[in-house]
């Protein structure tokens, strides 16, 4: 991350939007510390981070609604059937709010959200508004905390790659628990 420090010091805004759009949430705390040490000022580098926000969720969304017949060729492998394609969407479509929100805030996990949002087709628009107003609020938050205690930068970067291990380690059990489940209904089944 230093190296990182380093390089924003030194090309600023010009380099804050694509670091921003690829890894958000820790460039835009580390921009909140660039803030406090008068490096960035706060009315570019806010915009920056939400619309840096906006355009990783804009490359996730096309990737779910470009890729979905690739998606769907794999989806089966992990028991995704049509009906609860159907479901997925529904609930999308009933509470794009709600979906997009655990999306967003999921560190590790809710990439698939988002690209779940794209497959579904669900209105561009919607989604694009709903993560506006989710960008804006946790920009500012991330920002503010990058403010008040960017001087741990590291120590705060070394929390939240260890809170997305512990997200990701428990994704994949409960994936793991899933498909194991899933097989062991397809042996009873076979064996009747």
């Amino acid at each position: 991350m230093t190296h990182v420090l380093l390089l924003l010091t030194t090309y600023k805004y010009l380099l804050l939007f694509p670091i921003v759009v690829v890894e958000g949430p820790f460039i835009t705390m580390i921009s909140g510390f660039l803030v406090s040490t008068h490096v960035f000022n706060i009315f570019i580098v806010y915009p920056l981070c939400v619309v840096g926000d906006l355009a990783g969720d804009t490359i996730f969304y096309c990737i779910g609604r470009w890729s979905g017949k690739s998606l769907l060729r794999f989806s089966a492998h992990f028991g995704v059937t049509p009906e609860k394609l159907e479901n997925a969407k529904d609930f999308f479509a009933n509470h794009h709010h709600k979906a997009l929100v655990a999306s967003k805030l999921i560190h590790g996990v809710g990439v698939s959200g988002l690209i779940t949002a794209g497959f579904l087709k669900i209105s561009y628009k919607k989604y694009l508004k709903t993560c506006f107003y989710i960008a804006l609020a946790q920009s500012a938050v991330l920002l503010l905390i990058g403010f008040l205690f960017g001087h741990a930068y590291l120590q705060i970067g070394k929390y939240l790659n260890n809170y997305a291990k512990i997200v990701s380690i428990l994704f994949l059990l409960f994936l793991g628990y899933f498909i194991f489940t899933k097989l062991k209904n397809s042996f009873k089944l076979d064996k009747e």
